[in-house]
């Protein structure tokens, strides 16, 4: 995607959701799920795949989680990586995961 489609993309989300990356986190976690066989997955896995720093990704994590739509997994070690598994039970996720999905391809704004 280029500069251009991905500020749309951005501008778009941001109009959808009141977050600019939140469409992007959300097609970013479902390619990793789909990668590794539905695996939880951590902030930095989303950010790496972005391109977006912890600090962009981590506050739309916490709204997933918020919403019901990511399920914290607990933690093994004190200081370790927070894992999060989709929470698929009522059809949400999939209904976002279709609209950001759509977003993403869509043609740029004017």
């Amino acid at each position: 995607m280029d500069g251009e489609a991905r500020e749309a993309f951005r501008r778009r989300s941001s109009a959808l959701f009141g977050n600019r990356y939140m469409a992007e986190v959300v097609v970013a976690i479902v390619d990793l799920t789909s990668a590794t066989g539905d695996t939880p997955v951590t902030v930095r896995m989303v950010a790496s795949r972005t391109g977006l720093t912890d600090s962009l990704v981590r506050p739309v994590v916490k709204r997933l989680v918020d919403a019901g739509l990511l399920d914290p997994q607990p933690q093994d070690r004190l200081r370790g990586a927070n894992y999060h598994e989709i929470c698929r039970d009522d059809g949400v996720w999939a209904v976002l995961v279709s609209t950001c999905q759509l977003l993403h391809t869509a043609v740029p704004l004017p």
